[in-house]
């Protein structure tokens, strides 16, 4: 979509000379409406990334209720957090694990199928 200025200005021109022919202000119309279809579409557009956010934020909201971690007055649930943040702390540290095991199983193979 071209910039506000240049589309005005666009018109002014053709407006300038509209003595008998008024083909041009059909013209200008005509591309004042386009105009418009390709704004309602960008409202449109940033209307349901609004309605999407929304959503993603409501179904967020639901599932820290669920969990423990939000009180029904949506205040934190202290208690809960620390254990929510030992979970995801010892579950990195398995993951962290699993990465070295699989890494040395790895080393090991490479080293027992080389030739001498």
């Amino acid at each position: 979509m071209e910039e506000n200025n240049q589309f005005r200005d666009r018109i002014n021109i053709r407006n300038a000379d509209l003595g008998e022919n008024w083909w041009p202000f059909v013209e200008n119309i005509n591309e004042i409406l386009n105009r418009m279809v390709e704004i309602e579409q960008i409202v449109a557009d940033l209307d349901n990334k609004i309605g999407e956010s929304f959503g993603l934020g409501r179904s967020i909201t639901k599932a820290l209720y669920k969990l423990g971690l939000y009180d029904k007055e949506y205040k934190l649930n202290w208690p809960m957090v620390k254990v929510m943040t030992h979970v995801l702390e010892k579950a990195e540290e398995e993951v962290k694990e699993n990465e070295r095991k699989e890494r040395e199983s790895d080393n090991t193979g490479d080293e027992s199928s080389g030739t001498v």
